[in-house]
């Protein structure tokens, strides 16, 4: 008997549907990264070299639940962007914080 995700999902526990849906969520920013890196035509082994990282690593970042802001900066640094935060208050203020600070990335 085949079966597809949908049914199956669908049994699930709301809570636990609920669960998955925010592990979706946290992969959203990786699953971005790498669609700004194919907008650019660039591929992860030229993302890495401007990283100075491997392109393993820009694999993991790409599909990871948590990334360090420092890897997402030098990542977006690579492809020539940057890396703006906002921090937001529960009263609903926020505050800017730029993470472009001029950085010296290493060759590999």
């Amino acid at each position: 008997m085949d079966v597809d995700w949908k049914t199956l999902r669908a049994e699930l526990p709301e809570d636990v549907q609920g669960r998955l849906d925010e592990k979706r969520q946290r992969r959203k920013l990786g699953s971005e990264l790498a669609s700004l890196r194919r907008e650019l035509s660039l591929t992860q082994q030229s993302v890495a070299s401007g990283a100075a990282m491997t392109q393993n690593t820009i694999s993991k970042i790409e599909g990871s639940d948590d990334v360090l802001l420092s890897s997402i900066t030098r990542y977006m640094h690579s492809i020539g962007g940057g890396v703006e935060v906002i921090l937001k208050t529960a009263d609903g203020r926020a505050k800017r914080v730029d993470l472009n600070p001029d950085i010296q990335i290493k060759s590999a």
